[in-house]
């Protein structure tokens, strides 16, 4: 084979030995990807519902809650 035969061919076709290589390492680095992005979203859900729950919210900001209750009782005792 000569030199241009060599820059024209693609390397699988030259050597097939490192083009698995990197095929394998390519594998793995998107297997990690894909774990990493799972694990992501995992903890991204668990935030988005303790945010969004009642009770996520009520612990966040209890005194606040608290007022509420007691301006929602006053209210009701004042009307009747």
């Amino acid at each position: 084979m000569n030199d241009l035969e060599a820059e024209v061919l693609p390397a699988e076709v030259l050597s097939s030995e490192p083009a698995l290589d990197e095929k394998e390492a390519l594998r793995q680095s998107i297997e990690r990807n894909e774990a990493e992005l799972r694990d992501a979203v995992e903890e991204l859900t668990a935030v988005v519902k303790h945010e969004v729950s009642l009770g996520g919210q009520i612990i966040e900001h209890p005194s606040i809650w608290l007022a509420g209750g007691f301006a929602v009782g006053f209210l009701l005792a004042a009307r009747r």
